[in-house]
């Protein structure tokens, strides 16, 4: 809103890049394109216009913060060849005659929102995949050793030792209440969260040792959570895989090659893939040599006996 209405398009761009930097952020923007599948984006579009009337199509603040998203990176690549596309936006939707007063209205009125959408989010850690990205490194920054060594007495219940410790922490750190093991027509989840409430959470954890829990193993994950996201009628779920090896282990996605987390959507559920890595390090990283990479791809997942 303080910028100067000519470097309009090259602040939204700056913002851009930085948000794309910050997987926690990254992680709340996929949830919310959730929301709102059928967003009408043109209505939005025409409405900034003066030939439109202005209204937000969306009914949830998931789905205004899409909207927001979607046209700030529009803004974004625009700013590159075309230095003057953010403050024509801005002019074509206020009815300000002083360009600066009017990147300011659009600013206030329509990117605030978003920042706002944001804010909220971080705060109240409300995210299923903030929290889960916050899981992850507390495990791999501080208690992978200890975690493992549970795990070490106690094999045959080992992916339970790591089940356990997520329930904790969703419920310590995101106040996402689960239940450990309901019943329900597929079997028996690991995870399910808030069975009363309107959005329950299906998350499962899976063990990765290479061997009798390998590539397999994780499809057949996979196909569970889908199977319990259809009993619970949800669109999301969320596959947390233990790595208990030194391999690297190399995940399909359907979203943008490298952007965290990656997921794959089969069967009208998008299956988010959380990789905690809690095998203890045995040397440092500049004599460890060169890992192996084990890659699972969506042909395994779609077909879990030819993994």
């Amino acid at each position: 809103m303080t910028a100067p209405f000519s470097s309009a398009g090259h602040e939204v761009h700056l913002a851009v890049t930085w948000i794309n930097n910050q997987p926690a952020l990254r992680g709340l923007l996929e949830e919310a394109t959730r929301a709102e599948p059928q967003l009408d984006r043109e209505k939005f579009r025409t409405g900034l216009t003066r030939s439109g009337r202005f209204f937000w199509p969306s009914r949830t603040e998931e789905g205004r913060a899409t909207l927001v998203w979607e046209l700030m990176q529009d803004i974004a690549k625009a700013d590159a060849e075309d230095p003057e596309a953010g403050w024509r936006i801005a002019s074509d939707y206020s009815t300000q005659r002083n360009i600066q007063d009017s990147w300011r209205e659009f600013a206030e009125d329509i990117l605030q929102p978003f920042f706002d959408f944001l804010s909220e989010r971080v705060g109240a850690e409300s995210s299923i995949l903030h929290t889960l990205e916050r899981y992850r490194t507390r495990i791999e920054w501080f208690d992978r050793e200890e975690l493992y060594s549970r795990f070490e007495a106690d094999r045959p219940n080992g992916e339970e030792v790591y089940n356990l410790d997520l329930q904790r922490f969703l419920f310590l750190e995101g106040d996402h209440i689960t239940h450990a093991k309901p019943r329900s027509a597929s079997g028996e989840a690991d995870l399910i969260g808030d069975l009363d409430g309107r959005d329950p959470l299906i998350c499962d954890g899976k063990i990765f040792d290479g061997k009798s829990r390998s590539k397999s193993y994780l499809a057949k994950g996979v196909h569970q959570v889908i199977k319990y996201a259809h009993d619970y009628g949800q669109h999301t779920a969320y596959l947390v895989i233990y790595n208990i090896t030194d391999k690297l282990l190399e995940l399909p996605t359907d979203g943008t090659p490298g952007a965290w987390p990656p997921y794959t959507e089969i069967s009208g559920v998008r299956v988010y893939f959380i990789h905690v890595r809690v095998l203890p390090p045995t040397t440092t990283a500049s004599k460890a040599g060169k890992a192996t990479r084990v890659t699972l791809t969506k042909e395994n997942l779609t077909n879990p006996d030819a993994a």
